[in-house]
């Protein structure tokens, strides 16, 4: 069919959309969608800003699907919440696909990271009676659906949870399982769906997986275009998925899945004679890699133990975090470890040929350990590299950590990457057109910065405007000089009491002007429980507060008390939808600057210093405006939603940067220096 076929199916879907009851018409919608089509039907690549309350999510879907119809494409649609791919799957799909012919037909896949599948196998092993309901109503059978139908106490649930996951490998097509597993059904659907949601991690690991298997494996198959949603946080999961530690844990971990493996080839070695050789040599490679990683954990201090490229060295940043004593022996150990996990490789793929050839393994175990085998290929080679990078562009920091003690005591050995642009142009830009869109992807109007950070350089870019009216929805809130002290001086003079208790009293005043209803969003776990400290205690007008767990649990309690108000952290500032009277005000207490103190940290910023770059105007400044978008991102998210978005930070008055960081929040808003003055702006 020809190009033009696409964009009529997608002028149809909308005209079918606009016939049903709700629909709010929203033209940049529309033109979104457009923009997707072109994107794909013509293999070219656009990074777009969509303001929140736009429709992404349908003006990503009906472009897929109706190219998938027009011409045959497979798109792959990622988030990177979890809780964002659900949404797309569970509603936005179904009305998506409606507003198309039911000929031809769509075939539609969901498939996440398989840590958040249930496994059959455990369940039936262990908790049978007690999970049969849970088995029987699941849709897809992952953690969401677990923690819906399961009622225990978060520690209880996340124990039992913890014991039915699926495992990072596992016998595959030789489980009794296999055919209905949950995690695999879902690989299959995503193999061959002409429209995939997933999430951001599943894409780095898909582009990892091909990569190390020359393209023989993968998650998602061969695909046409790639739409990554909440593309802001991208760079995150990448660097997620980059990422590697060797610990004793992750030993225990290979040697888990060396044991499985062992299971799975014992009766093929039994019948080629060979059944206490091939003991021996999962004994010897088990015993020798634990005793090898148990000495990570000897009084190992924390610090950086090498850089790349090494000139990064003589940064005063690196050098003062800098353990050049530990480099020989952390380099010799893990080149052990590295040299045994390539020698036990290599020695179960020559007892496999020659199994194989003499007839004893069939197909099914060979599919079965070369999943292992290439796990622990990959575990080899990303050991290896911990200290040997793949090529001179691979910018990264290879450094030491600990915590705890007695028998709370880990260690590890962690390598980071830290130039993301080169890694991310291999693996994808370079492979697959692509779109990245968000609420929040440009600053000051403009796509410089992420396009620095990750290396797209798409063809097409746009802002498209906010669909809501901040100027009558929304107001600024900013406390006079001098009322809360500047943190950097509280913390430096040790006036961090004085702070906490200004902040308290500044909040309160907040909540007594919106009678609760109020996100407050924080940078820093100790303070905000510190101020909640200070907060008084009301039964009619409770504040709850994010614990180290139960995220999502505290998240409901507030939408579902109108009067409540939270207090929380990160996963908090993006991605968290409570539309309605129940958050009239979004609270952002500190502007979230990034402090250079952990080894990746410290590296990033020798890095751009290395290149000329000021690491506070080129990267600390850039993330903290879009941080502050994305929290304030928060309050209107719905045409008839209304509020405050209040900024505490002193230093947004009294430093130059303050006014580069208002400018990025929405237009048109005005500002007021009294609470009261800006609730009655924006009451209708």
């Amino acid at each position: 069919m020809s190009v033009s076929s696409g964009r009529d199916l997608i002028e149809a879907a909308f005209a079918e959309l606009r016939r049903r009851p709700g629909f709010v018409d929203r033209p940049d919608q529309l033109h979104l969608a457009h923009l997707l089509g072109d994107c794909i039907s013509g293999k070219s690549s656009g990074a777009f800003e969509a303001p929140t309350g736009l429709g992404k999510s349908l003006a990503a879907l009906i472009p897929a699907i109706a190219y998938a119809n027009a011409e045959g494409k497979r798109t792959v649609i990622a988030t990177y919440t979890n809780v964002l791919a659900e949404q797309y799957w569970r509603h936005d799909w179904p009305l998506a696909v409606s507003l198309f012919p039911p000929e031809p037909p769509i075939n539609g896949a969901f498939l996440i990271g398989r840590q958040r599948y249930a496994c059959l196998a455990a369940i039936g092993d262990y908790h049978a009676g007690t999970l049969r309901s849970f088995v029987n109503e699941a849709e897809l059978g992952i953690e969401s659906e677990f923690r819906a139908r399961v009622n225990l106490a978060p520690r209880e649930m996340a124990g039992l949870w913890n014991s039915i996951v699926t495992p990072p490998v596992c016998p595959a097509r030789l489980c009794h399982r296999y055919n209905d597993c949950f995690y695999y059904k879902a690989r299959r659907g995503a193999e061959k769906g002409n429209v995939i949601i997933t999430n951001h991690s599943v894409v780095i690991q898909d582009a990892l997986l091909k990569r190390a298997s020359t393209g023989e494996l993968s998650l998602l198959g061969n695909y046409d275009f790639l739409v990554l949603d909440e593309a802001h946080d991208f760079l995150s999961a990448a660097a997620n998925g980059l990422e590697f530690e060797l610990s004793e844990t992750k030993a225990q971990q290979v040697v888990g899945i060396v044991r499985r493996m062992q299971v799975t080839l014992d009766p093929i070695a039994r019948d080629a004679g060979q059944s206490a050789v091939w003991q021996q040599a999962c004994d010897a490679f088990t015993e020798g890699i634990l005793t090898a990683a148990k000495r990570i954990g000897f009084d190992i201090p924390s610090g950086i133990i090498k850089v790349n490229p090494p000139q990064l060295l003589a940064h005063p940043g690196v050098r003062a975090s800098a353990l050049p004593d530990l480099e020989s022996f952390a380099q010799g150990l893990s080149a052990d470890i590295a040299g045994m996990t390539e020698g036990f490789v290599k020695l179960t793929e020559a007892m496999l040929r020659s199994w194989a050839q003499e007839g004893h393994a069939k197909q099914e175990a060979q599919d079965t350990v070369r999943n292992y085998l290439m796990f622990l290929r990959e575990f080899g080679e990303n050991t290896r590299h911990l200290f040997t990078p793949a090529d001179e562009s691979d910018v990264g920091v290879t450094y030491s950590s600990s915590s705890g003690r007695g028998e709370f005591f880990s260690a590890m050995l962690r390598r980071d990457v830290v130039g993301l642009e080169g890694p991310l142009r291999d693996l994808l830009w370079a492979k697959t057109p692509f779109v990245c869109m968000s609420a929040t992807l440009a600053v000051d109007g403009r796509f410089d910065f992420f396009r620095r950070l990750s290396g797209v350089d798409p063809q097409y870019e746009e802002v498209l405007p906010s669909p809501f009216d901040f100027a009558s929805q929304a107001a600024l809130y900013i406390p006079p000089s001098g009322r809360i002290p500047d943190p950097a001086t509280a913390r430096k003079e040790g006036m961090e009491d004085a702070y906490y208790a200004a902040l308290a009293l500044e909040i309160g005043s907040i909540l007594d002007a919106l009678d609760g209803r109020t996100l407050v969003l924080f940078h820093s776990r100790k303070e905000m429980e510190a101020v909640h400290q200070r907060m008084p205690k009301r039964e009619d007008r409770p504040i709850f507060i994010q614990r180290t767990s139960g995220a999502a649990a505290t998240g409901e309690k507030f939408k579902s008390n109108v009067k409540s108000s939270m207090f929380a952290l990160r996963s908090f500032w993006t991605g968290f939808d409570a539309p309605g009277e129940t958050l009239s005000c979004v609270v952002l207490v500190r502007v979230p600057f990034e402090v250079p103190i952990d080894p990746v940290a410290v590296a990033r910023m020798a890095w751009l210093s290395s290149l000329g770059h000021d690491p506070f105007v080129s990267y600390t400044l850039p993330v903290a405006k879009m941080m502050m978008r994305q929290g304030a991102g928060r309050l209107i998210r719905r045409a008839e939603d209304r509020g405050i978005i209040a900024l505490l930070d002193p230093r947004l008055r009294s430093k130059g940067y303050g006014e580069q960081i208002i400018e990025n929040l929405p237009a048109g808003m005005r500002s007021f220096d009294d609470i009261w003055d800006a609730v009655a702006h924006v009451q209708p």
